[in-house]
């Protein structure tokens, strides 16, 4: 018997919640028989009725369980993710797959019905098609895609939706993490893509704010903070080869030529001078988030072992 179980983490979902749970249950009901699917739902330490309203869910077959995991404080969404992730590793249960999507209802359900058929996987996206957001939201969203592509040379078109193997849950879940998809998608396992359009969120109203959008898509860069600093390490030798050049020439044409440099030629190595010092900033940074994030991994390495 396969066996899958679902994450969604919550925050304050109380409205939609029941909702949600039925629209899961009728996609993956016919296989209920079959298979097994835990459902984890993991809250985020909701001020309202959220749980009340979770616990009134009633499965309709044996094969549908739910599990709601409760947040002593809020963490965030995607730590609620890995929390989550955790508590399903702990269960010891042999999943077929581990499968992740939002709770507000954008996550296209039928998914389901693809991701359930998979065999031999290791990471599966639900790859997001077209979206029911503002022309303004899509707009951005663009720049943050086309952007993201440009620092890190990969395209991403997906969220959190998401299927991954129990392989991949077990070496992945004690991990520490910024951004759940960005993770994944640097990872050295094989990974598919599936397509779906988005659907709009149950009560219509979207909590990813354009600010929540600009920090969302800064915590997928951070994932890929080793290779944006190879990026700028590229540049910055470029920078330096071109101020080289231009110092070259100004002390060719001052102590060789003796003729005046050109105005331009001052102006451009101070310019590249600036654009060094730039660089050499970010790198400072990238290198200081790669060890923080380093430290992060073994503190909680070594406290999973203890």
């Amino acid at each position: 018997m396969k066996s899958f179980a679902i994450v969604f983490p919550c925050f304050n979902e109380e409205k939609i919640i029941q909702k949600f749970l039925q629209n899961i249950q009728e996609v993956i009901i016919p296989y209920a028989e079959t298979h097994h699917f835990e459902l984890f739902l993991v809250d985020d330490a909701s001020t309202d009725k959220t749980i009340a309203q979770a616990e009134l869910y009633r499965a309709e077959n044996k094969g549908i369980s739910l599990t709601i995991i409760s947040l002593s404080y809020n963490m965030g969404h995607q730590e609620a993710i890995r929390q989550g992730l955790q508590h399903v590793e702990a269960s010891e249960k042999n999943h077929t797959g581990i499968i992740v999507m939002d709770a507000d209802g954008e996550d296209n359900p039928d998914a389901l019905h693809k991701l359930i058929v998979e065999e031999n996987f290791d990471i599966v996206f639900v790859e997001r098609g077209k979206r029911a957001e503002s022309w303004s939201f899509k707009l951005g969203y663009y720049f943050y895609k086309n952007i993201f592509r440009l620092i890190t040379g990969k395209k991403i078109n997906f969220g959190n939706y998401s299927m991954i193997s129990q392989r991949v849950l077990q070496s992945t879940a004690r991990q520490k993490y910024f951004h759940y998809s960005g993770f994944l998608s640097k990872s050295k396992y094989n990974i598919r893509k599936i397509k779906f359009d988005r659907l709009k969120r149950i009560d219509g109203k979207s909590k990813m704010s354009y600010k929540g959008l600009v920090f969302h898509g800064l915590y997928s860069l951070v994932e890929y903070a080793e290779e944006i600093l190879f990026s700028l390490i590229k540049i910055f030798a470029v920078v330096l080869l071109a101020l080289f050049a231009v110092g070259i020439h100004i002390v060719y044409s001052k102590y060789v030529a003796e003729i005046a440099p050109y105005g331009w030629s001052s102006t451009i190595a101070v310019n590249l001078l600036i654009s060094a010092l730039i660089i050499i900033s970010s790198i400072i940074i990238c290198l200081l988030q790669i060890s923080i994030k380093r430290s992060i991994n073994q503190r909680d390495r070594e406290y999973n072992v203890r």
